[in-house]
């Protein structure tokens, strides 16, 4: 019993703050978002 309830709370507990992370990314726009924004040349000239 004490097991499946530590084991939901970190489920839910994972999906909140991936829901947070995702909607923290998707503030900063398209390219300030994007792991790869620093290689990528389209992120490049959509900053200048």
């Amino acid at each position: 019993m004490v097991a499946n309830i530590i084991i939901g709370g970190a489920i839910f507990a994972y999906a909140g703050w991936t829901l947070v992370r995702h909607v923290k990314k998707s503030t900063k726009g398209k390219c300030a978002g994007c792991s790869t924004a620093d290689a990528c040349s389209a992120c490049r000239t959509e900053q200048r």
